[in-house]
């Protein structure tokens, strides 16, 4: 038996270090951009508002697409934008780039509600100075925020328990890799999970992990999951890399008969998706709430209408899907 879990904690260990080697460099240049940023920059002439997106890490491809959709729509309406966030995963160092956007007395401000006991103080201290505030991706309902813009996480999350049910024709054994324990966007999609499964007496989710949005996590997380239930055969991740993270994990521990079912389209996950490695993923659109996020602050500037709240699509990929290339560029 030590045999055997030192020979599964080796694969594990090598699979992380593949991946922490290829993403090594990238972190380097992440850390140069904090840091430039943290210590302040100049604003570009010629544009009359100066707002900021504060992102959950930045260089996350989930991230880096939200950031594109608002950069874009920022040129169009001859706005400022300043794409700051932590370089790993730090719900912390977010409320401190909130209130260093709150100081700066910027004129608009994008941020996630992560955690409304945290944010939404930090939040009605921007909207009482003045600071219009849009949440992307998730919500601060009861807080002083002007519009929400993103995913109905709650029916996202309904999505990925019926392709459960989908693929084990209503029994089985499941594991669930979130990424994020205090995420509410995270725990709506597992409680949408949760809600389909309910239903199904011969369906049980057996173990709930979190990656803290950092594939290496999800590959340690979904391996010690597999070890210690091998009764799993079916495994869900509700966050963009904890698929990938339990692909490596299955690969590593062999398990060729685990059904993996993930969130967002990352280029990998499409990849593994097409070859049959992963069977669906629930797709976002997170180009596309940049892009909204930006323009309900310049309604708000102009003084024109807009919704409070905006869903943005989240539809399910499969192998017989056609590919989704835009990153939820489409309206």
């Amino acid at each position: 038996m030590t045999d055997k879990k030192w020979l599964i904690g080796s694969l594990v260990v090598l699979a992380v270090f593949s991946y922490f080697m290829t993403s090594f460099a990238q972190e380097t240049i992440k850390i140069t951009r904090i840091t430039d940023q943290l210590r302040g920059g100049s604003q570009p002439s010629g544009q009359e508002r100066h707002i900021v997106l504060i992102e959950q890490e930045q260089g996350h491809p989930y991230w880096q697409l939200v950031e594109q959709g608002a950069i874009k729509a920022a040129e169009k309406a001859r706005i400022a934008i300043e794409c700051i966030g932590p370089v790993r995963n730090n719900m912390e160092e977010q409320l401190k780039l909130l209130e260093k956007a709150i100081a700066s007395r910027v004129d608009g401000i994008i941020v996630q509600g992560l955690n409304q006991a945290k944010f939404n103080p930090v939040i009605n201290k921007a909207v009482e100075r003045g600071i219009p505030v849009v949440t992307v991706d998730t919500d601060a309902p009861d807080s002083k925020r002007m519009a929400f813009v993103g995913t109905d996480n709650l029916e996202a999350g309904r999505k990925l328990g019926q392709l459960v049910v989908k693929a084990t024709e209503g029994t089985g054994k499941i594991g669930v890799i979130i990424g994020s324990e205090s995420a509410e966007n995270q725990l709506q999609r597992l409680e949408g999970i949760k809600r389909v499964i309910r239903e199904y007496p011969e369906l049980a989710i057996v173990d709930v992990r979190s990656s803290n949005i950092s594939m290496m996590e999800a590959i340690q997380q979904a391996a010690e999951m597999l070890q210690s239930h091998p009764e799993i055969t079916v495994m869900v991740g509700t966050s963009a890399t904890d698929a990938l993270g339990i692909l490596q994990s299955a690969r590593s521990l062999k398990r060729k008969d685990i059904q993996i079912i993930g969130f967002d389209d990352l280029p990998d996950t499409i990849h593994a998706i097409r070859n049959g490695e992963i069977l669906a993923t629930v797709v976002q659109q997170p180009y596309r709430m940049g892009e909204l996020s930006v323009q309900l602050l310049e309604n708000h500037f102009e003084g024109k209408p807009f919704q409070d709240i905006r869903y943005t699509n989240a539809d399910v990929m499969d192998r017989s899907s056609p590919p989704v290339a835009d990153g939820g560029k489409t309206p």
